[in-house]
C-alpha cells in the first residue's frame, strides 16, 4: 500500500482547521487524507497536556524520524564473535541465538556487505 508523510504545510493546516473547529473527519476530508491518519498525527505530535501546535508536531515528527530506522551500532567484540562461529559454519540464526546482541538479519547484511570476504562459507 502506497503513503505518504504528512508535510509541513499539511501540519500547519491541521493546526488552522483545529482552530476553526473543524473536527478530524472534516479535516481529512479538506486534506484528502484518512480520517485515522489525522487522528494518529495529533495524538502522536501533540505534547502532553497540550493543544495541537504545528511547530511542535513539525519538531516531534521530524526528530522521530531522524531516530527510525537504525538501532544502536553493534559492537566490534560481538562482530569477532560473529566472525568466530562463522569460522566454525554455524547459521546466522543459530549465531543470533548464542548471541542474543545481533540480529539474524544483521548478520546477513554483514555477510552481504562482506561477501568477497565469506564466499567460502557458502
Amino acid at each position: 500500500m502506497y503513503y505518504n508523510h504528512l508535510s509541513r504545510k499539511e501540519r500547519y493546516q491541521i493546526f488552522v482547521l483545529l482552530q476553526a473547529g473543524k473536527n478530524k473527519k472534516e479535516i481529512a476530508q479538506l486534506l484528502n487524507r484518512h480520517p485515522s491518519t489525522i487522528s494518529r498525527e495529533i495524538k502522536r505530535n501533540s505534547k502532553p497536556n497540550q493543544a495541537y501546535q504545528a511547530h511542535d508536531a513539525v519538531t516531534l515528527a521530524r526528530k522521530r524520524r531522524k531516530n527510525s530506522g537504525n538501532g544502536k551500532p553493534i559492537e566490534s567484540s560481538v562482530w569477532r564473535q560473529v566472525e568466530k562461529y562463522l569460522m566454525l559454519y554455524y547459521s546466522p540464526e543459530q549465531i543470533a541465538a548464542r548471541l542474543k546482541k545481533v540480529s539474524v538479519q544483521s548478520i546477513y547484511n554483514y555477510l552481504y556487505q562482506n561477501k568477497a570476504r565469506y564466499e567460502q562459507f557458502k
